[in-house]
């Protein structure tokens, strides 16, 4: 080669697009540098403090030591990854365990950033338990889609036992779809259906053991630009004085909510089954760290370049043939499998539809899935030299045109055989044990918010559809029948939505609203919004799971914000564990809070391993006038899960038991006061009575709420969608708040917040409610010992109302039949000392009610009337009466 041609071959390398050197950094965010290495995207938390790394093409971040994670509280795990200037980060958290149990996380007592030799590296040292750590979070110029994790323990002391090591990542709902692949035994991988995992059940752990090296996480069908996550063990092996390196078994499990990948801390002694059996898994308790030997995993993550499985899959297989060809629809994939099944990538095309991926050579089958049903199976042969699919023609699918510049919520029924759509499917069948997971987006459902961003057309299978549009609570329905021929356009004519009931004097919020900002959701926030509107819904509060966001700026780009207001939220959402609490706290709304942008987290606050009054003393540091809600409290029993706060307490380990006093236990955990700020768990504000559109948990909340209400304990109830997916009814249930101008536009924020804290509202999944004692509104103080109880029942046409109910001290005094419609019923009352009064509405579920809010019923309650009988004028609580109240026994 000469001099000449050895220079133009150096110029052509300097031209190619990869990473420079000034991109390589490892360094602490700070004002001055968070812009230019904040990673970007719907689930990106680093703030000032945090610890970002990048080299052009994979940034990333590690957060903080003192920054809890959803796992731990504490920091120093990666909490953000993505492509350079894509702002496409739909990454939670790898937090490496020990013990692979999520109640053992690495112990982190210094982070550290260093730079050079072309490579960037976040170093952390951690010690306790007897045992030293080192992470090291790296990138570099020679792999520049990659990011490593090498984790180093060793044993100081004697101390805990260590029998594992390892690092979950948390993609909570199936937010990243997890395909599991063994390269070393193509026939023996899972793809996307998983075995259902309880995690605490050792036989079922056992069942969903995967005989995989390596996983791929694919990102959300609807976040662009596209990417996907690939993860595997690099290396992992025991260090021992005198036996030197010796390579230790795996252990690879994927759930709905996490993918975990761990070795154990010695070979087994007895057998080598891979993946390990109850044999292996029985020598666990047996092994241990000994002092002096080092345990190393090495843990390598890349980026896809569009959300499927091939782009990760081609780094598996990148001296492999290429495949290519094109299909007539881009929407398509292709799922491609061994000859016997095994499933071995998925690919997605480009917007051309041509496609290029690699694959070992071979012999496979191919089934390529578009919208619509439609389906077309290939023979693949790959050569040394590649293979070629050529021209896939799946045909013209049938689209419904849709309407243009209305608000309308458009439900698809099938007739006649025909199935219900499946809108938004992401074509990829991810499944978690016998049923198709709630990570598919499936719908039968399209939200118009008469704005330009709303969908023009969707693709149909062909046949008979039955159209309803809606608008909410407050409008009718209107009815069509569609006919879908193969291949064709079909325009939708159906009427709008009419407005049936006014609601002067209340606005309609919902309280507990997510989007792909959620590290459990990838629903786009513009997507809830439209949907929001379609639903005739007024008020959104953004509650991400500890995050804060603003939803104003997506609701002002949408040309919606005259029709919905914007509150900035919070779902304080804890797991650990520990600290003051030997269980969680659960969940919790706090609104309206500031968004930090330049914060962690956008400012969320912590509450790991801290009792619930902790938070509450934070929130009124901090955020002052903040409202806290406690979430769905409850689970359909008394099993104490992590979700449902009065299922165990936090403290106390036990159901809230409602037929006892505060004091007894286990419900005076509640009433604990912290001697520093004087404040008790019971210092929330509100309590979630409805969560979503299953109401089967309002009778055993509403039953606390009354025990907590004949005791002196005031909170406003409330009904909420606490929607994630566009399958799940965002608006309803929802909370009607009294508030004198009721415009969106004009939305008066601190009078709301204030009405809601004062019980001026009322829950509703149908029936719109009120109620005056005389001239006292909901939330009032009523004096006498005598008084006419007006109650107001109103329904649109398709909502079912048969009964409304009087409620008195938790006993149900009145019983009235109802028709739908627009009713107004007396009943008189009379007390014998002060009280509060509450009604319900119910119906039955009907068509087209059903097929509209599908799994709920029409039901309404209100918050009390407080009535001063004894005219001193305050009320005091009934107390808990010996003979326990109906409405506490019917919910036993």
């Amino acid at each position: 080669m000469t001099l000449r041609t050895t220079a133009l071959v150096w110029l052509g390398l300097a031209l190619l697009p990869t990473p420079a050197l000034a991109d390589l950094y490892a360094e602490r965010l700070t004002a001055s540098n968070l812009e230019h290495r904040r990673v970007g995207g719907p689930d990106a938390d680093a703030g000032i403090g945090d610890w970002a790394l990048g080299n052009g093409r994979v940034c990333a971040a590690v957060s903080s030591a003192d920054h809890e994670s959803h796992l731990s509280m504490q920091g120093g795990v990666l909490i953000d990854l993505g492509r350079c200037g894509a702002a496409n980060d739909q990454w939670s958290v790898l937090q490496p365990l020990f013990n692979l149990s999520p109640n053992w996380t690495v112990p982190i007592r210094k982070v550290r950033a260093e730079h050079g030799d072309g490579r960037a590296r976040i170093l952390i040292d951690g010690e306790g338990d007897g045992l030293r750590t080192r992470l090291v979070y790296s990138v570099d110029l020679t792999r520049p889609d990659e990011l490593r994790v090498d984790m180093r323990i060793t044993r100081a002391e004697p101390g805990r036992r260590l029998f594992a090591l390892g690092a979950v990542a948390i993609h909570g709902s199936g937010q990243l779809r997890p395909f599991t692949l063994s390269t070393h035994a193509p026939g023996r991988s899972l793809g996307f259906e998983h075995p259902f995992v309880d995690t605490d059940s050792i036989l079922s752990l056992v069942r969903g053991i995967a005989p995989a090296d390596a996983h791929v996480l694919v990102g959300g069908d609807r976040i662009e630009p596209g990417l996907s996550y690939g993860l595997r063990i690099d290396n992992s092996f025991l260090e021992a004085e005198g036996e030197g390196h010796r390579p230790l078994p795996h252990m690879h499990i994927n759930g709905y909510d996490f993918t975990l990948m761990g070795v154990m801390a010695r070979p087994y002694w007895i057998g080598s089954a891979y993946p390990p059996g109850l044999l292996q898994l029985a020598q666990l308790p047996l092994m241990d760290l000994a002092v002096g030997n080092s345990l190393s995993v090495g843990i390598v993550l890349w980026l896809g370049g569009r959300a499927d499985v091939a782009s990760a899959t081609d780094a598996l297989f990148a001296d492999a043939p290429a495949v290519t060809g094109r299909v007539d629809d881009p929407e398509t994939r292709l799922h491609v499998a061994t000859r016997e099944g095994a499933p071995v990538t998925v690919a997605r095309p480009a917007r051309d539809g041509r496609f290029r991926f690699r694959l070992p050579e071979g012999r496979y089958a191919v089934r390529a899935v578009a919208p619509g049903g439609r389906t077309l199976e290939s023979e693949l042969h790959v050569e040394p030299e590649g293979g070629d699919l050529g021209r896939l023609v799946l045909g013209t699918p049938a689209r419904v045109i849709l309407p243009r510049g209305e608000t309308m919520r458009l439900v698809f029924v099938g007739l006649e055989g025909t199935p219900d759509p499946r809108f938004g499917d992401d074509l990829l069948g991810f499944r978690v044990g016998e049923r198709e997971t709630r990570a598919s987006p499936l719908t039968n459902t399209i939200s118009l918010a008469g704005v330009a961003a709303d969908p023009r057309r969707a693709v149909i299978a062909p046949g008979r559809y039955r159209v309803l549009a809606t608008r909410g609570l407050e409008y009718g329905v209107s009815e069509s029948v569609l006919e879908i021929p193969a291949g064709a356009d079909v325009k939708l004519e159906i009427e709008p939505p009419t407005r049936v009931l006014e609601t002067p004097g209340w606005i309609a919020a919902d309280l507990h609203v997510h989007s792909g900002e959620s590290f459990d959701s990838s629903l786009p926030l513009a997507d809830q919004a439209r949907a929001f509107a379609a639903q005739g819904a007024e008020v959104l509060v953004a509650t991400e799971h500890d995050r804060v966001i603003d939803p104003v700026p997506a609701l002002r780009r949408l040309g919606l914000e005259d029709r919905i207001a914007g509150v900035i939220g919070v779902e304080i959402t804890t797991t650990v564990t520990g600290g003051e609490t030997p269980h969680t706290i659960a969940h919790s709304n706090a609104f309206p809070l500031r968004h930090r942008p330049e914060a962690y987290r956008g400012g969320a606050p912590e509450a790991e391993g801290k009792r619930l009054r902790s938070v509450r003393a934070d929130l009124r540091t901090n955020s002052p006038g903040a409202l806290l809600q406690l979430n769905h409290p409850r689970d359909r029993g008394d099993a104490a899960g992590d979700l449902y706060y009065f299922s165990h307490l936090a403290v106390a380990g036990k159901p809230f038991d409602p037929s006892r006093p505060l004091e007894d236990a286990p419900n005076r955990v509640l009433v604990e006061v912290d001697p520093g700020s004087g404040l008790r768990d019971l210092d929330f504000d509100a309590i979630e009575l409805m969560n979503g559109t299953e109401v089967g948990r309002y009778r055993l909340l509403h039953a606390d709420w009354v025990s907590l209400l004949l005791q002196g304990e005031v909170r406003t109830a409330t009904a909420n969608s606490d929607s994630h997916h566009s399958w799940e009814v965002v608006g309803i249930p929802r909370t009607y708040v009294r508030l004198a101008d009721d415009r969106p536009g004009a939305f008066d924020q601190d009078a709301f917040v204030e009405n809601l804290r004062k019980g001026r509202a009322f829950g509703t999944t149908g029936p719109l409610l009120d109620a005056r004692l005389e001239a006292a509104e909901l939330g009032d103080l009523y004096r006498g010992t005598e008084g006419t109880l007006r109650i107001s029942v109103r329904s649109a046409p398709w909502v079912p109302v048969s009964e409304v109910r009087v409620i008195v001290n938790g006993e149900i005094l009145a019983r009235r039949r109802v028709a739908p419609g627009s009713q107004t019923l007396e009943v008189p009352l009379r007390f014998a000392g002060d009280s509060f009064v509450i009604v319900e509405a119910e119906g039955s579920a009907e068509d087209p009610y059903t097929a509209i809010v599908p799994g709920s019923n029409p039901l309404a309650f209100t918050n009390p009337i407080f009535v001063d009988a004894d005219d001193d004028g305050r009320w005091t609580a009934p107390g808990l009466p010996e003979r326990i109240p109906e409405t506490i026994q019917r919910a036993r």
